[in-house]
């Protein structure tokens, strides 16, 4: 049996930070480490979206990503 451990989680906050000559979207990434494994994934997008409120560029997307360490 598979034994699936949980190491941490990342969120990640992408936002378009302005255009280029092609009028294509250049974009940065704001990156919070240490989540625990607790945290909701509706309570995530919330926070998010909170900071991103905070934000003078618009937010793109989010994303969550965990890492697992399997035995």
């Amino acid at each position: 049996m598979v034994k699936v451990n949980f190491v941490d989680a990342t969120l990640r906050l992408k936002y378009v930070a302005g255009y280029n000559a092609q009028n294509e979207p250049m974009f940065t990434t704001k990156t919070y480490r240490n989540l625990n494994s607790s945290h909701k994934a509706e309570d995530l997008v919330e926070v998010a979206y909170a900071i991103a409120s905070l934000s003078s560029h618009a937010l793109d997307s989010i994303v969550k990503q965990e890492t697992t360490d399997l035995s």
